[in-house]
């Protein structure tokens, strides 16, 4: 595995920013609303890889109410022209064969009676695969150059393709002991980033994913920590993401660092693709993957 240091001051600046953002995904905030109505919430996402895709219906409740959010489970949801099959929750899978192609328009179609007339309405969306950003490799650099130790900052290394791109990074760390972690399977977790002025257009990538600082014990959720063993892999999975998904995760993930629970209510602000008169996201990634042992 290739080593890729940084500047001690660019070290240093990185590893206050991740105590920021850190800080941001758990201080409590004290808000007010008025009453929202509640709305039909679809969401939804499909991948490059097989079995790794997924779209929820759900209704909102109140804002700050105290009813649960209510699912459907009775949709009829197709991808192409494709139906889905429910698995409980409100969610929705396509075939385990199913997976996304580059460059490919995908349709959503989703009718459900929404509005409890007996008649089901008609919901709509479109996205397009992003090609494919192969990751070369992930390496783990010191937040103290010179230092063999951990803290450290987990790297990605890949070629940037030409035109705007968005990406993130996944962390998955499968342990010794036989336990698989999805470590960024919370969206306040899960670092994106389009790089802007961080590198050139077309240019080779080497850039840390700021929300992933390796330690021998990480937070995970609120008062738990996942202690990290020599032996245990950690696999980052590098994401192209259709513009509109990155929006919609972006705003997203500044809805929960303000205190503010994803889907308790719409947020006026949250971008979204749906058509039809329902709120939401159906977006596209791809995923391309290597790992690194922790020693």
């Amino acid at each position: 595995m290739r080593n890729f240091p940084l500047s001690a001051f660019h070290f240093r600046l990185l590893w206050g920013l991740a105590l920021v953002l850190c800080a941001s995904c758990t201080e409590r905030m004290n808000l007010s609303s008025d009453y929202i109505t509640p709305q039909l919430v679809i969401t939804g996402y499909i991948t490059t890889d097989t079995m790794a895709h997924k779209i929820q219906v759900r209704r909102t409740a109140d804002y700050f109410g105290k009813e649960p959010q209510q699912v459907y489970s009775d949709a009829v949801v197709k991808i192409n022209g494709v139906l889905l099959q429910p698995v409980g929750g409100g969610e929705y899978h396509p075939d385990s064969s199913f997976y996304g192609v580059s460059g490919a328009t995908y349709t959503l179609e989703v009718w459900v009676d929404f509005d409890e007339d007996g008649a089901a309405e008609h919901y709509t969306a479109n996205t397009v695969m992003p090609e494919m950003h192969v990751l070369d490799g992930v390496s783990l650099a010191s937040i103290h150059p010179g230092d063999t130790q951990p803290p450290w900052m987990l790297m990605v290394h890949f070629q940037d393709l030409p035109g705007p791109n968005n990406f993130g990074v996944h962390l998955y760390i499968h342990q010794v002991s036989g336990q698989k972690i999805w470590y960024s399977e919370q969206l306040r977790r899960y670092f994106i980033n389009n790089f802007g002025d961080h590198a050139a257009e077309g240019q080779y990538i080497s850039f840390p994913a700021l929300s992933y600082v390796i330690m021998d014990e990480m937070w995970w959720y609120e008062d738990e920590r996942i202690k990290l063993h020599p032996g245990d892999t950690l696999i980052a999975e590098l994401n192209t993401l259709s513009p509109e998904y990155f929006e919609f995760v972006r705003s997203a993930q500044q809805e929960i660092s303000g205190g503010n629970p994803l889907f308790a209510g719409p947020p006026a602000n949250m971008p979204s693709n749906i058509q039809g008169g329902a709120l939401g996201i159906f977006g596209a990634y791809t995923a391309s993957r290597q790992r690194i042992l922790f020693n």
